[in-house]
């Protein structure tokens, strides 16, 4: 696997795990994964920036790497 892989994947991920812990310490309803016996409830605006941040990382290594 080459970095062009790796690096959006982990910038993905890092930024969901990253704003999933700021919205459990800071107690932050749109942040915060829950879950309860009845339901699940998963909080989307993580993962939307986390695909964001993977798209453009993805861009700034494809256009570092024609250089």
């Amino acid at each position: 696997m080459s970095k062009s892989f790796w690096l959006p994947l982990i910038a993905a991920i890092g930024t969901m795990v990253l704003l999933y812990v700021i919205g459990f310490i800071g107690n932050i309803e749109f942040l915060v994964f829950k879950i309860s016996l009845s339901n699940t409830e998963i909080a989307l605006l993580p993962i939307a920036i986390g695909i964001v941040v993977a798209m453009v990382s993805d861009r700034i290594v494809k256009s570092r790497s024609l250089e």
